[in-house]
């Protein structure tokens, strides 16, 4: 099997960001509630007022900062703890599609041109491609509309379009191939069924659900070469994001319209 990328790599990087945030935080909010305590001591009842007046002022602020930065701190200790476990779910799938026994398969490839990245992309050993999208939960999966639940639990965004996109952008670079758009839920514990064109299935149907995909390459070489092509291409375009950097446009309704200059307006002025 030919496989390329890290299952979970960016949101295992996610999670050590967020977790060395949040370790940072709880060391600034350690500090702050020292100085906090000692400005405390020094705004004791004792020596001049204008001093104790300044000490008492300073440990107000202290304290202030303390409690901020605790909130900060605990808000990045569970996303750190969020995003750990989508890593997890996403290794649970790899292992899945490694006992398949694929042709070729392909984890976190930038497939779009603003940083759509396919959590993983698999090419069978029938010859098929598909798209898959992982979501962390466990439970009973079912769908309304746009919203998917595992449990009670409704998953962010929109999974099935998130997969259809992948698949969408996938036969595109394929050449028009037809292309299984999949959301895996490794924990889901009831059968595989499809919604919006797209198939929903277990960590433990996963094999089931691939070997549907219809057949997109004449031989496993083919099937090789265009997952190397793939991954070329994506690392490509994560070199030119980081180079160019985030490109962040304000909305419409923050960006300030264009007065005309002063003595002019879309009439002819007479002198």
């Amino acid at each position: 099997m030919y496989e390329v990328g890290r299952a979970g790599g960016y949101v295992s990087g996610q999670a050590w960001r967020r977790r060395l945030r949040g370790v940072l935080l709880a060391g600034a909010a350690v500090a702050l509630g020292a100085a906090a305590a000692g400005c405390l001591v020094l705004a004791a009842p004792a020596g001049p007022p204008v001093p104790r007046v300044l000490a008492a002022v300073l440990a107000v602020a202290a304290g202030a900062g303390c409690a901020f930065a605790c909130r900060r701190s605990a808000r990045a200790l569970r996303a750190a703890g969020r995003a750990a476990i989508g890593a997890r779910s996403e290794r649970e799938v790899r292992a899945a599609i490694r006992r398949t026994d694929p042709v070729a398969a392909g984890y976190g490839i930038v497939l779009g041109g603003r940083g759509g990245d396919c959590d993983a992309v698999v090419f069978t050993r029938w010859h098929g491609a598909a798209a898959i999208e992982v979501k962390t939960g466990h439970g009973k999966v079912t769908v309304d509309g746009d919203a998917m639940r595992v449990g009670r639990r409704v998953l962010h965004g929109n999974p099935a379009r998130q997969a259809a996109d992948g698949a969408r952008l996938l036969a595109r670079r394929l050449g028009g191939a037809d292309v299984l758009a999949v959301v895996c839920v490794p924990g889901m514990t009831n059968r595989p069924f499809t919604a919006s064109g797209v198939t929903v299935c277990g960590a433990q149907d996963l094999g089931r659900v691939l070997k549907a995909a219809p057949p997109v390459f004449g031989s496993a070489d083919q099937a090789r070469a265009a997952m190397e092509r793939l991954w070329r291409e994506s690392a490509a375009a994560e070199a030119g994001a980081g180079a160019r950097g985030p490109r962040v446009r304000a909305p419409a309704d923050a960006r300030r319209r264009r007065r005309p200059p002063a003595g002019r307006s879309g009439r002819r002025q007479g002198r």
